[in-house]
């Protein structure tokens, strides 16, 4: 008999989670009355916090004739699911359900299952672009760009305030777990984090609105629509946070692509500049280097302690990077 494999079993389990979700249809409730027929149902992402699935659902109205509809159902297991649909309802009677620039359109929460029921994205993202020339697919950083001065203009909506200590403590919690694996580095490690809380602390920009994890992945398009998904990270905070999570993970994505972080600069350029011809907030653009510094300091943390990757190769580019966003920030720079 073979022993027991930890890794299957936990797959195995979060499979099971997400798969309970689909025993019951989606919450409907925004969309008009009429009958609703589950034709498909599939697990998307099994997690044991957050797992999402998809349901394809003929919608009748009584008239005669059906809609297909996409559905994507996301369990907030361990909380927030009612504040992220609240939320997605807010932005979309601001302005964030046009032709262009939206969110996804949510349908219904569930309160036992903690489900909620949104609009599926389109299928290509942004991060998917990144696989050809990154300089032919500039144009759609730039949407990206107005697509958030667009959302730190918007007032009025609930979200919670990001805590005063927050990077202060994840870089703490980053520089210990790097430092540890990363012993000859160590000193070099501790001493970028510090660099880095300084400069946040310095940084520019007002606090607003922001996504908290807007990254190529979380970035859907199709040739009209740009859509963003994902804001369990919503929080009131410095622009700049979405803009140097954007260029740091950007920067890294392309490397991982294309072997260099160079590869990426132009989507960097027109997003940025976009951003700001959008009326994007000046300050928070000059505080960018601080925040790509605190990006990469997380990306580190992920691909070698969350989700270690085999080749490690990458660190020495990557630290010598972390290093000169801090001397970028240091140097008060501006586009």
């Amino acid at each position: 008999m073979s022993a027991p494999n930890p890794d299957t079993d936990a797959r195995a389990q979060r499979h099971a989670i997400a798969e309970a979700l689909l025993a019951s249809p989606p919450p409907l409730d925004a969309l008009p009355p009429g009958r609703a027929q589950v034709l498909t149902r599939s697990v998307v992402h099994a997690s044991r916090s957050r797992p999402v699935v998809r349901w394809t659902v003929a919608l009748d109205s009584g008239s005669g004739t059906s809609t297909l509809l996409a559905v994507i159902g996301k369990a907030y297991l361990a909380g927030g699911g009612e504040q992220a649909w609240r939320l997605l309802g807010s932005l979309r009677q601001v302005g964030f359900d046009d032709a262009q620039l939206r969110v996804p359109a949510p349908y219904g929460f569930d309160p036992s299952r903690q489900l909620l029921a949104q609009e599926e994205a389109p299928s290509t993202t942004l991060h998917s672009l990144l696989d050809g020339d990154p300089r032919s697919a500039a144009p759609e950083a730039g949407r990206a760009g107005r697509w958030l001065a667009r959302l730190h203009h918007v007032r009025g909506v609930h979200v919670p305030d990001l805590a005063a200590d927050f990077e202060r403590l994840k870089l703490a919690e980053y520089a210990e777990a790097l430092a540890g694996l990363l012993p000859q580095a160590a000193a070099r490690v501790t001493e970028l984090a510090a660099a880095t809380v300084e400069e946040l602390a310095g940084a520019d920009g007002a606090c607003v609105l922001t996504h908290g994890d807007f990254q190529p992945k979380n970035i859907h398009l199709d040739r009209n629509r740009l859509v963003v998904i994902d804001f369990d990270r919503a929080a009131w905070a410095p622009a700049g946070r979405d803009l140097g999570h954007f260029v740091g993970q950007t920067l890294t994505m392309g490397a991982s692509r294309h072997g260099n972080l160079a590869a990426a600069v132009p989507w960097v350029d027109t997003f940025l500049e976009d951003y700001l011809a959008a009326g994007g907030d000046e300050g928070a653009v000059r505080s960018v280097p601080a925040y790509v510094a605190r990006t990469f300091a997380e990306v580190l943390f992920y691909r070698l302690v969350v989700r270690p990757v085999k080749d490690s190769a990458f660190v020495p580019d990557w630290l010598d990077a972390w290093e000169g966003a801090l001397s970028a920030a240091a140097g008060k720079w501006s586009r």
